[in-house]
């Protein structure tokens, strides 16, 4: 169990930080170790969803098995690796020591508040468990993955054998769970109630930091306040099970949730970040650029509705940009970037 619990921490607190780190050093306004522990750990999440998406698609429509799944997933993570090392050995390894050597920003009286309110509703989703009609789909299809080493081979309502795989093979967000599970030695159950909930809590309260740094540069104590205030309404927002609150707290499992409270509000930040770039240099670097493709697989994987919702949110802030900016290249761009995450869409509407 032990040595479960640190495969778990591995792949879902450092390996997400490995992965995201050439990332993080290639933002300019990352200057402390705190703001690059957190874009490290943001990005690197949405590089490994990115990844796992095309290769579990596959797997599902060739009627692979998990282990062959995991195994090519490991493989190609492993070689990403290896490039994203050569790149920060080549391009950012002085600019990594430069911010490790600053001193840490002080932390305001809100964002203290903030944090404990924040670790207060980690504590309670671990100790908590919540359970829902979803659960029969989005557990069960990754405990029957697990159990007899298939990807969506059985029907989770009813255990027989089904083709239906077609049909939600363009969101395998169950897979994931049955990754982590499978990797860890860890029950499927334990995974997704224990587990799931404070990490994806940890993302989006990660999210909500990196965009209280774009909106407020330099003010400490707005920060603060903007992150005390939105996790104040975070734990109050349970008027509703269909609410992007309910799924965080309560639903955190499932792909609907990590779509609803991180990968929207993620693309959201990231927006905004290239907003702010478009108005001071006129530009958009290659690594927004970049992060937008990934961004468009990754929701993908949440739920077939996330890469159209990207595209949606890309593609009318890239019209807003054309408009202000009198600029049609790099918001073109912008779309073009993210077109290649609506495959799994249109997979999805020939296949139904």
């Amino acid at each position: 169990m032990i040595k479960g619990i640190v495969i778990l921490i591995m792949l879902e607190l450092l390996a997400p930080v490995l992965f995201g780190l050439v990332f993080a050093l290639s933002d300019k306004n990352v200057t402390g170790r705190k703001h690059l522990l957190i874009s490290s750990f943001v990005n690197g999440q949405i590089l490994l969803y990115a990844l796992f998406q095309p290769i579990t698609v596959f797997s599902v429509f060739k009627k692979k098995r998990l282990t062959y799944n995991t195994k090519v997933f490991i493989i190609a993570a492993c070689v990403v690796l290896l490039v994203l090392i050569v790149i920060l050995a080549a391009r950012y390894l002085k600019r990594l020591k430069t911010v490790l050597t600053n001193p840490l920003e002080k932390v305001s009286f809100w964002g203290v508040a903030a944090v404990l309110v924040f670790v207060f509703m980690m504590i309670m989703s671990f100790f908590m468990m919540y359970t829902d009609g979803d659960d029969a789909y989005y557990v069960t299809t990754a405990a029957e993955a697990v159990a007899s080493d298939t990807l969506y081979a059985k029907d989770p309502y009813t255990g027989t054998g089904t083709v239906s795989s077609l049909r939600y093979m363009s969101a395998p967000y169950p897979i994931w769970i049955a990754f982590l599970a499978y990797v860890s030695g860890l029950h499927v159950t334990a995974v997704a109630h224990s587990f799931f909930p404070w990490t994806i809590i940890l993302l989006s309260f990660s999210v909500l930091f990196l965009m209280a740094r774009s909106l407020f540069e330099g003010d400490t104590k707005k920060r603060g306040i903007f992150l005390f205030f939105s996790s104040i309404l975070i734990l109050f927002g349970d008027y509703s099970i269909y609410s992007p609150e309910n799924f965080l707290l309560a639903r955190a499992r499932q792909g609907k949730a990590a779509l609803a409270a991180f990968m929207l509000p993620y693309i959201v930040c990231l927006l905004i970040c290239i907003a702010k770039e478009l108005e001071k240099t006129g530009k958009i670097t290659l690594r927004n650029l970049i992060l937008i493709t990934f961004a468009g697989f990754a929701a993908s994987l949440c739920s077939t509705i996330g890469g159209a919702l990207c595209l949606a949110l890309v593609g009318l802030t890239a019209l807003c940009f054309a408009f202000v900016y009198k600029n049609i290249k790099y918001p073109l761009l912008m779309i073009l970037m993210n077109l290649p995450a609506e495959a799994f869409v249109l997979l999805y509407l020939v296949k139904r």
